[in-house]
């Protein structure tokens, strides 16, 4: 295995790093209060500096549905952004929660970001920034503990982590619209 490169420009320790799916970017996160999105497509990498968070940087990924030119960040001052990686300026939506966010998943299939917190909860949303709902918490279904990372299996299979030392497996079903169920 050989040394590839050295990405350096965080004035704090990192926190997470993530890859693109399909494209040569990676996202880096820092205790900096910023994340940054480094392009390896050329030889001379750019970098571009996301600061629209005020504590640490917990996660950043990238959809890896028909979202790609997306970008989700997750953070200790209690917020998840959707930023668009051609607009890097102010985020697309942002979602405000009640506990520090940890190490965030979204859906290859359906899109929803699963929130992992500080205080026992996974939240659901959707790329829009729509609350969707979350997982129970209560002391038969949920952690006892900090929830510290989530991931998709598929489509409805989500996992979830915490300081329980606890690997909790749950099928998530998004609701119909009213509409197409027959309601109002």
């Amino acid at each position: 295995m050989l040394f590839s490169d050295c990405l350096t420009g965080h004035d704090e320790e990192l926190t997470f790093c993530a890859s693109h799916p399909t494209q040569r970017l990676a996202v880096t996160c820092s205790k900096d209060t910023t994340f940054r999105l480094w392009d390896f497509r050329e030889s001379i990498h750019s970098v571009c500096v996301f600061q629209g968070h005020t504590d640490t940087v917990t996660s950043a990924i990238f959809p890896c549905s028909g979202d790609q030119d997306r970008l989700v960040s997750g953070a200790d001052d209690r917020t998840v952004k959707v930023w668009e990686l051609r607009n890097m300026r102010s985020p697309l939506a942002t979602m405000r929660t009640d506990s520090p966010v940890n190490r965030l998943s979204i859906s290859p299939v359906t899109g929803i970001v699963a929130i992992p917190h500080d205080n026992r909860q996974v939240r659901l949303f959707d790329l829009n920034g729509t609350r969707l709902g979350r997982l129970p918490r209560n002391n038969r279904q949920g952690h006892h503990r900090i929830v510290t990372a989530t991931t998709w299996s598929d489509d409805t299979g989500l996992y979830t982590c915490g300081f329980d030392r606890v690997v909790l497996a749950w099928s998530v079903l998004q609701n119909k619209d009213k509409k197409q169920d027959g309601g109002e």
